[in-house]
């Protein structure tokens, strides 16, 4: 395994400030992720729409089933030489039994956590104690992950398509934590909040107050990839161009993430699994809430990505990472402005690009809170050709 070595702020700063120099501009506004224009990696909405409908019906199927057990969770960070824990081929459709790390570092246990927030002990997943026993890797973050998942075909420079099927609960109940030192607003609290909030029989929404329903739209808050060797000792907390912790709360059963590979297999980790959540995640927790992740999962040869971009039903999602807003803000347009030009095939001029980013684009702060912010550009297929 790789030494604990963390790529901090500065580090990634300084990268992602090198990558904004005039001439990375506007090379990476020219074209950006060759091969990923919409309509050749990407397929019709309307089949992920329809996929994506058989899960919420209980008739998707699947290839292969990883559970998260104490041989296939780590906690939160992303090693580059960890043995695989499931190998596929490209175009494997895979169910991941992922949990929610909410109560699984608590001193007292699992159960004894939720029992003391009125949840049945017979309704407490089993394996979270089993994970509850995993030792720490000195720096890695409190999220538990399931993976390394092995893609046989993935190499360094090609693309990793997650064509996300399904993501459905495994028990009925989620929880939102903060407290003092946490969240966008540390000095807001002097006490610890913690609230369960129970899923209604159909599965629809949260009852959060009385007459304060959340709907439910669960997905997944880390869907990461290994990163490449000189990153590190990476903590699963900041989100990177690996993908990782974006909390980017609409890659919802329909939707596809799109992720630059850097380690043979690629190298798919996934966990913090949300109910529910808005974008930027203010208090520093969503509804954690444990769930079964249903995806396919593609390799695209040669087709080179910097950063991690999502296809939504009616969106393209390029987007910006940094620990600095101003600069995921820079990297989330200059790739906005590139993947207008690639999908137009150039004939948007990059200040055409730009001036349609801005009056046409939403540039969304997905994550605040984890080391790293995320933007996320959401161009309308509307503006589209």
């Amino acid at each position: 395994m790789n030494s604990p070595r963390s790529l901090g702020r500065a580090k990634s700063t300084a990268l992602a400030r090198s990558m904004l120099s005039r001439r990375n501009l506007l090379r990476a506004a020219g074209v950006t992720g060759a091969g990923l224009t919409l309509g050749a990696a990407v397929p019709p909405s309307s089949s992920l729409a329809a996929q994506a409908g058989q899960a919420r019906s209980g008739k998707q199927r699947y290839d292969a089933l990883l559970r998260t057990s104490k041989e296939t969770a780590l906690w939160g960070w992303f090693p580059t030489s960890r043995p695989s824990v499931l190998t596929v081929k490209s175009g494997t459709v895979v169910k991941i039994d992922a949990i929610n790390q909410s109560g699984v570092s608590d001193a007292r246990g699992p159960v004894a956590y939720f029992e003391a927030l009125g949840v049945p002990a017979g309704q407490v997943l089993p394996e979270l104690e089993e994970i509850h026993t995993i030792p720490r890797t000195p720096g890695s973050s409190g999220h538990v992950l399931t993976g390394p998942l092995y893609i046989e075909e993935a190499q360094p420079g090609d693309v990793l398509e997650i064509r996300i099927l399904d993501v459905s609960p495994r028990v009925p109940y989620g929880v939102n934590s903060t407290g003092p030192g946490r969240g966008v607003l540390s000095n807001l609290l002097s006490e610890p909040s913690t609230r369960l909030l129970t899923l209604d029989k159909r599965n629809r929404y949260y009852q959060f107050a009385p007459g304060i329903r959340v709907p439910f739209k669960p997905f997944m808050g880390i869907t990461g990839v290994a990163p490449p060797t000189e990153a590190g000792f990476v903590s699963a907390n900041p989100p990177d161009r690996w993908g990782g912790n974006l909390d980017v709360r609409d890659l919802t059963a329909g939707s596809t993430l799109f992720l630059p590979v850097f380690q043979p297999g690629a190298q798919f980790y996934t966990g913090d699994s949300h109910g529910a959540q808005g974008h930027g995640e203010i208090d520093q927790t969503a509804i954690e809430h444990s769930m079964s992740l249903t995806a396919q999962f593609i390799v695209r040869k040669g087709a080179g990505l910097e950063y991690p971009r999502a296809e939504l039903r009616d969106h393209i999602v390029p987007m910006g990472i940094d620990a600095d807003l101003d600069v995921a803000l820079q990297i989330a347009a200059t790739q906005a402005i590139g993947c207008l030009r690639e999908i137009t095939k150039g004939a948007l001029s990059v200040a055409d690009a730009y001036a349609l980013c801005s009056v046409g684009v939403d540039f969304v702060i997905a994550e605040a809170v984890d080391g790293n912010k995320v933007v996320a550009a959401y161009i309308p297929k509307s503006l589209l050709p």
